[in-house]
């Protein structure tokens, strides 16, 4: 969702007040309602940051994501509205909506703030929210006390303890490990100026919010003292935001896509996060979210592309992807049923599929054999039935390597005919068909079994394949020259090319019409040939293609140096390019 801060510099005629009205008019515009019970205030953030407010990150919401990119803007923009020091700061400043839910026993806010602490799940808000406290936190580090010498006052981020002696806590309340860091590294007291330990080892997110603590301290530590109270001041007593919150979780998500913020977008990853963890009973929380990292942790980036494999393996595929994973919820009988007996093994195939590393087994070096190349072929409409058959065998080596040797043979085989993506998409679809039906590998009733005219068709393509596709034409070289070396060669794809044994044009004069004079066999059968073994850097100009200097001709004229390796700077000489050769 994208949140769009309005200031009042941007229209002149804007004031913050009808800034504000317009925002919550956007919000019932966009959303088609508003509810009664829902409270909607406008507050400055020093209201903000002021019981009743405690503010928690749900389990289901995604980790810290800005960037200091972001955090930068929102340290730009205030700055602006504050002006320099002969110019007037803006009266006001809007920071958008913070949308919030207060799911617990006894909320009541439909006569204004309660009286007693709230703690408010944060539904919307929560990168704006952690960076003004990180803000706020620098500027308290960098407040000297005169009478003490100390650092300034943590009344702001620190709620007040409830008993002499007890354990400060924090106004804002994240997942537990992410919590502990927080407040080590940048709400304790003089914790902004400390580098985190084990700073080297830390994984992403943290880096990230090392990153930008120390670029806004950086930031503030440029400006006098001076200066730095006065922004302070503009922050606590003249930036707003509208607060809304509601005491009911499914109104706060229906609001929740009505509105847009400034921040990153919502990856589809984390709304069906937010979606299917939030169906998860209280008690059960943990230990499905402990689950869903692991999966997420396991994928990485690759954690996205999943859910477009999975919608299509539980025959979702021509719905929008979030809708067929929340139909896919559905049919797996809950959130929880579907983290535990659909998300973890697939995302187990799935890993196994992208790495190619399948260990413990007599038939592990075949499969990786496999798995590599059918991810050599860089498209995906493989994958959801390789996921689904590894997930339902992962106990069976054997029964994988079966299926892994089928599944290629077939692959390349449609690569071969020429056809294109939605087409070997709705082949492979079949197969998906033929899994749930146990007749894979029946020779007659398998999709996998193509037709004489098939067959036909692909004896026809492989004269010329070279120009009807030359990436496949590529790929089958290279997968026979493994062949014909007995094991694979770890070749990197991207430094190959297929190439003319001989030029398409050779000069007058040369070791090229001299070798091969009569013209017709010149053009006929050797200027189409390619056969796979080189170790050649390719050179593609038309000049070095039509070469005819013995050192080229030495080692590129000979049926076995078809495929070029790219020019690499010219690290290696001609002569170990040679002695390189396979």
């Amino acid at each position: 969702m994208h949140y769009r801060y309005l200031r009042a510099r941007a229209d002149a005629s804007l004031s913050v007040p009808s800034a504000i009205r317009r925002t919550i008019l956007l919000l019932v515009n966009r959303s088609g309602f508003m509810f009664p019970n829902v409270f909607t205030a406008p507050l400055r953030i020093a209201d903000l940051f002021s019981d009743p407010f405690r503010f928690a990150v749900p389990p289901y919401q995604r980790r810290f994501a800005w960037t200091v990119k972001e955090a930068s803007q929102l340290m730009d923009d205030i700055q602006m509205a504050l002006g320099g020091e002969d110019e007037p700061a803006e009266p006001d400043y809007f920071l958008g909506a913070i949308l919030l839910t207060d799911a617990g026993r006894g909320a009541d806010w439909s006569g204004g703030l309660p009286r007693s602490p709230r703690v408010l799940d944060i539904v919307d808000g929560q990168q704006r929210l952690i960076t003004l406290m990180m803000l706020l936190a620098g500027l308290r580090d960098l407040e000297e006390d005169g009478a003490s010498g100390g650092r300034g006052r943590d009344d702001l981020l620190a709620v007040p303890e409830k008993a002499a002696g007890a354990a400060r806590a924090y106004r804002i309340q994240l997942a537990a490990d992410d919590n502990a860091f927080m407040i080590e590294n940048a709400l304790l007291p003089g914790s902004t100026l400390i580098v985190p330990r084990e700073s080297d080892s830390l994984d992403a997110v943290y880096k990230n919010v090392v990153e930008v603590r120390d670029h806004l301290v950086n930031e503030l530590s440029n400006l006098e003292p001076e200066g730095r109270s006065r922004l302070k001041n503009y922050i606590l007593q003249q930036c707003h935001v509208v607060t809304i919150v509601t005491t009911d979780i499914d109104h706060g998500h229906r609001i929740f896509t009505g509105l847009n913020d400034r921040g990153r977008p919502l990856a589809r990853k984390d709304i069906i996060k937010a979606e299917i963890l939030s169906g998860v009973p209280t008690g059960r929380l943990d230990m499905v979210l402990t689950r869903w990292c692991q999966a997420e942790n396991q994928l990485g980036t690759d954690f996205e592309n999943f859910f477009s494999h999975a919608r299509t393996i539980r025959g979702k595929g021509k719905l929008p992807i979030i809708a067929g994973i929340r139909s896919a919820v559905a049919e797996a009988g809950g959130s929880e049923p579907f983290v535990t007996d659909v998300l973890i093994p697939l995302s187990d195939a799935f890993d196994l599929i992208r790495r190619a590393r399948h260990e413990g087994a007599p038939q592990s070096e075949a499969i990786n054999r496999r798995l590599t190349y059918l991810n050599w072929l860089g498209s995906s409409e493989w994958v959801p039935a390789t996921m689904l058959w590894l997930s339902e065998h992962r106990g069976s080596p054997a029964e994988i390597l079966r299926f892994l040797e089928l599944i290629e043979r077939f692959a390349y085989s449609l690569r071969l005919l020429c056809i294109g993506a939605g087409k070997r998409t709705a082949r492979f679809s079949g197969v998906l068909s033929a899994i749930s039906r146990g007749t894979i590998f029946d020779a007659e009733r398998s999709p996998c079994t193509l037709s004489r005219e098939e067959q036909r068709h692909i004896a026809h393509n492989l004269r010329n394949l070279h120009e009807r596709h030359p990436q496949t034409c590529k790929l089958v070289l290279l997968r026979l020259n493994d062949e014909l070396a007995g094991s694979p060669q770890s070749l990197d794809l991207a430094d190959w090319t297929v190439e003319h044994v001989l030029p398409q044009s050779p000069g007058r004069v040369g070791q090229w019409r001299t070798w091969f004079p009569d013209p017709d066999e010149r053009s006929a059968t050797w200027c189409s040939r390619r056969v796979p073994r080189t170790t050649r850097r390719a050179i593609r100009t038309s000049t070095a293609r039509n070469r005819s200097t013995s050192s080229l001709v030495a080692r590129s004229c000979r049926p076995s140096h078809a495929i070029s390796r790219r020019r690499q700077s010219g690290r290696r000489s001609r002569s170990a390019r040679a002695r390189n050769a396979f």
